[in-house]
């Protein structure tokens, strides 16, 4: 129905077959006999040929009425194409457990924000079962996850790695007998991972310590599950917490030793409230990764989000 719209619009805003023709390059015969056909397409004339200047028969109005929409149409579209691409509008929605650290995860975001304070962005706290679900319900365009998913159905990138670590309150006895494999405050980011297996702790000299762990539904808690069972102990647990860094806080209370992250206490002012140590364990080194669906629109502010979440600083 519209295939001719150009032509015809030409001629309605010249008035003219002959000069919307030399507007269009092409010859007036040529653009009259494709007006024509497109009369006889849509089965109604388009232009009253016997009124000097031409103009519109009803049906002709209520045509151009249509393409003047579809133009509008057209340039909304291109505009949003072109302010997505240029990203000064669209959205962007994360979701992980990782943003309550004081690391790379919020600094990338921050950055995101500071560099496209136009896009709306969502960020979501949650648990990794909760987050891949809400993935696949196309609820978030990117999740921040220590776990790995089927590679078949979604795509991976490395963020940053990390290491567990045991804190442990500085009040603790046990901590008298452990002075040379207690971590130094430059030795708990990228460093932690040259520590020598020497200076390592054995979880099990900590089985009569008290514990903060995290609940049950937390990914990290079926970490620290893991290492318990390779310690051969089942710890004491004085509380169960739903986000690493309010167990931090409990243990530089005096509460209990707890397992996190080096990557929440990396940039910490230490103030001698807790002993820190990384865990003899092979497990204990881990991947963090940013992962969206395959197949998935791949939209320009997730494409600008992970060059800057993927960037080595």
């Amino acid at each position: 129905m519209f295939e001719y719209k150009e032509y015809i619009y030409a001629v309605y805003k010249h008035k003219s077959f002959s000069k919307a023709a030399d507007s269009l390059f092409i010859s007036q015969s040529t653009l009259s006999l494709m007006v024509k056909k497109a009369e006889r397409l849509l089965g109604a004339p388009i232009f009253n040929r016997k009124t000097s200047p031409l103009s519109l028969t009803p049906f002709g109005i209520e045509y151009i009425n249509a393409i003047e929409q579809i133009h509008r149409l057209e340039g909304e579209i291109d505009q949003f194409l072109d302010d997505e691409q240029a990203l000064r509008k669209g959205s962007l929605s994360i979701g992980g457990h990782n943003f309550g650290m004081n690391y790379l995860v919020p600094q990338k975001i921050a950055e995101f924000h500071n560099l496209y304070p136009n896009i709306n962005l969502k960020i979501i706290e949650m648990n990794t079962v909760h987050s891949k679900h809400c993935l696949d319900a196309g609820e978030l365009d990117l999740v921040i996850t220590n776990r790995n998913y089927d590679p078949q159905k979604y795509e991976q990138k490395i963020c940053y790695r990390e290491s567990l670590v045991l804190v442990v309150p500085a009040s603790f006895p046990i901590n008298r007998s452990l002075t040379r494999k207690q971590l130094k405050p430059s030795e708990l980011g990228d460093s932690i991972f040259n520590v020598p297996e020497a200076r390592t702790a054995a979880l099990d000299e900590f089985r009569d310590v008290p514990f903060i762990l995290l609940s049950s539904t937390n990914y990290l808690r079926e970490c620290t599950n893991l290492l318990f069972h390779e310690s051969n102990f089942t710890p004491e647990i004085v509380f169960e917490m739903e986000q690493s860094s309010v167990s931090y806080n409990f243990a530089k209370m005096g509460v209990g030793a707890t397992i996190l992250s080096n990557r929440l206490v990396e940039h910490d002012i230490m103030d001698g409230s807790v002993c820190i140590y990384k865990i003899k364990s092979d497990h204990v080194d881990r991947d963090t990764y940013i992962s969206y669906r395959k197949g998935c629109y791949f939209t320009f502010a997730m494409r600008k989000f992970m060059e800057i979440i993927l960037s080595v600083d």
